[in-house]
């Protein structure tokens, strides 16, 4: 597996931000547009800020595109346009696949740095990480059904309200809403709140083994922390949930999937090593757990990133 286009700029973004001094901002994917109204141009990195009296309007260009081959001088020719016609006093050109012959002594002539990111193997990082792969514990609960119980005060036209109510509704719909925070809940959120709250329920389990059944009777107690239903007679406190489900462990091995090094053109110098493991779904968004190791400082960084999906 590879950085694609996005991962390039997030890589790229993340090291300058974390580098740059106070005061400085790094912004990604930036677009511009004429008096019109009309998209004329798009920036990868875009880094400002100020020393001293001098201000530092620095782009940063990545190029991703291994069927092409290594990067021609025509895109170097597109960087000094745009810096001219924009107003850049620093313009940096980042490519996962390397220079044509030629293109290094013509970037340097026109004043454009250039900057490789090349994919590695793991064998490589031994001096600095020595995994492989990181497990992921998962501690996993699934309602089968539930009973809820109000105060027995209710009118019998409010209880036909909140029968109504609770039978129309999908699964997948909040039906309730917490006092104490304004929050709408989900019946199996309620659940594994609960389950939480209790403490101590999964202690007798093995990751990949049997679940476990159960029976959770809860009282919501509280004046200031319950759930209602909201319904045309009004909100409907709910006094206790009887939950039935089941809870069970799950663990996972997330291998490790690119290894790569972020470094100049002109010496060799290396500025980052990151190390990224293979996407994982969590409560329905896709993260990738990365690790940043800067040469600069010695320092390695491990942040859990969301991936944003394409069409």
């Amino acid at each position: 597996m590879t950085l694609d286009g996005k991962q390039l700029e997030a890589l790229v973004s993340f090291v300058e931000e974390t580098l740059v001094p106070q005061g400085f901002s790094v912004k990604t994917n930036t677009k511009v547009f004429n008096d019109e109204g009309t998209q004329i141009a798009e920036f990868d990195v875009e880094v400002r800020g100020k020393v001293g009296t001098t201000d530092i309007v620095w782009l940063i260009e990545c190029r991703d595109r291994p069927s092409q081959g290594a990067a021609p001088g025509s895109w170097i020719e597109q960087l000094v346009g745009r810096r001219a016609r924009f107003g850049f006093n620093k313009v940096t050109a980042v490519s996962t696949t390397g220079f044509a012959t030629g293109v290094k002594g013509f970037a340097e002539s026109q004043g454009i740095e250039l900057r490789e990111v090349e994919k590695l193997t793991p064998e490589d990082f031994t001096d600095w990480l020595v995994l492989r792969d990181i497990s992921l514990i998962t501690r996993k609960t699934l309602l089968h059904h539930a009973t809820i119980l109000i105060s027995k005060d209710e009118s019998h036209e409010r209880l036909e309200e909140l029968e109504r109510v609770l039978s129309k509704h999908a699964d997948d719909v909040p039906i309730f809403r917490s006092i104490s925070t304004g929050e709408q809940v989900l019946l199996k959120n309620a659940f594994l709140g609960a389950v939480n709250e209790a403490g101590g329920l999964f202690d007798d389990l093995v990751s990949n083994g049997s679940g476990k059944k159960i029976k959770l009777y809860v009282n919501y107690e509280s004046d200031t922390d319950h759930f209602v239903v909201d319904t045309e007679f009004g909100e409907i406190r709910v006094r206790s949930i009887v939950f039935y489900g089941e809870l069970s462990i799950e663990q996972r091995f997330i291998p490790l999937t690119v290894t790569s090094e972020y470094r100049k053109s002109k010496d060799g110098a290396v500025i980052s090593k990151v190390a990224q493991f293979a996407p994982q779904e969590i409560l329905g968004h896709e993260f990738s757990l990365e690790m940043h190791k800067l040469e600069d400082t010695g320092a390695t960084h491990v942040l859990m990133r969301k991936i944003k999906r394409t069409c």
